[in-house]
């Protein structure tokens, strides 16, 4: 492919694909049809000198030149040389893009043309990525990084220059999406972006019922799900260590308890003489261990109550529609909470 060659046209059809419809001429104010004659002026006159930018190898100018005329007269046939004009000044997200306008509309007719023109595309598109994007509903804006690109449905892919990008959508009333993209060059991705109107309170206390939980990311309802789960996990873990120790302390018990039993066979304590039996050393450590694993059960079943209690009382007061005033209550025998309120 000859780099130096741009797509060029005749005078005289640049001339007649610029100039306006007679017709529409006809029929609009004088003021308006002579406003519109001197941009399609100017448009052509910004289009000859960048044709002839190009012919001398100046792409920079050539570029700044169908640029303009773009921006007076956006036709396909502009497109087309101001795409290959990016595509020449280091460009190639931007070719694309104006390529991919040049072939939509560019009839069917222009055999050479097109051809040419998709030669160059797939040039640009090897350096760039092709999102497709789906918004719902249409009319969002869809965004790229922040930046506005369009609004749905989108005709053309998205290009996007080689990198991580953020591509999004907002519409007024709905809640906005973004989906991370990673671009790679001549990549393709496909990007679903489905908004959603919020959820009204009453829709949320009922989802909050039905054990339906916000997602992720958001900050009351995502923390407060978590300290219930965490609290809830914490009280079964503590009863649960409650009830092993019980039972191995009445084990340890009841083998403390046999071992007396035998030891008291022979109508006397041995335990009492200086020559006391091995056997009175496992009672004494069986009773220990009883005396251990009952300390553990208690405190593991305390435990268990205060973050049951606790759990129960951040979950009443942290509802959505909770109204409850929680207050320290100091006697002299006595501490505790005083709970009030609407629940």
């Amino acid at each position: 492919m000859t780099t130096n060659r741009p797509l060029l046209w005749t005078l005289s059809v640049a001339i007649a694909l610029l100039a306006p419809v007679a017709d529409a001429q006809q029929a609009a104010p004088r003021a308006e049809a002579q406003e519109s004659d001197a941009l399609t002026d100017k448009a052509r006159q910004l289009f000859e000198d960048g044709v002839k930018a190009a012919q001398a190898g100046k792409w920079a100018d050539a570029h700044a030149a169908f640029l303009a005329a773009w921006g007076l007269k956006p036709h396909y046939q502009i497109a087309s040389n101001l795409g290959v004009a990016c595509l020449r000044v280091g460009k190639p997200r931007d070719a694309a893009e104006y390529l991919t306008l040049y072939l939509r509309e560019a009839p069917a007719t222009k055999v050479q043309e097109r051809q040419r023109a998709e030669a160059s595309l797939q040039e640009a598109r090897a350096q760039v990525a092709a999102v497709t994007v789906r918004a719902a509903p249409n009319g969002a804006e869809v965004t790229v990084d922040g930046a506005s690109v369009g609004r749905a449905p989108l005709t053309d892919p998205v290009f996007l220059d080689p990198g991580r990008h953020e591509v999004g959508a907002k519409l007024d009333g709905y809640v906005p999406q973004a989906r991370p993209v990673e671009a790679t060059a001549g990549g393709t991705e496909a990007v679903v972006l489905e908004l959603q109107r919020p959820l009204a309170p009453d829709a949320r206390r009922a989802n909050a019922e039905r054990g339906i939980f916000p997602a992720p990311g958001t900050s009351r309802g995502g923390g407060r799900t978590a300290v219930l789960v965490g609290g809830g996990i914490a009280t079964g873990v503590g009863a649960a260590a409650g009830v092993l120790f019980t039972v191995l302390a009445n084990n340890s018990a009841g083998e403390a308890e046999t071992q007396k039993t035998t030891l008291l066979a022979s109508g006397r304590n041995p335990c009492t003489t200086p020559s006391a039996p091995a056997a009175c050393a496992q009672q004494g450590k069986a009773l220990d261990e009883s005396t251990l694993y009952s300390n553990v059960a208690f405190w593991s079943f305390a435990g268990a109550g205060t973050v049951g209690l606790g759990t129960l009382l951040y979950a009443i007061v942290s509802g959505p529609e909770a109204r409850v005033q929680v207050t320290p209550t100091v006697g002299i025998n006595d501490v505790g909470l005083s709970v009030g309120g609407a629940f």
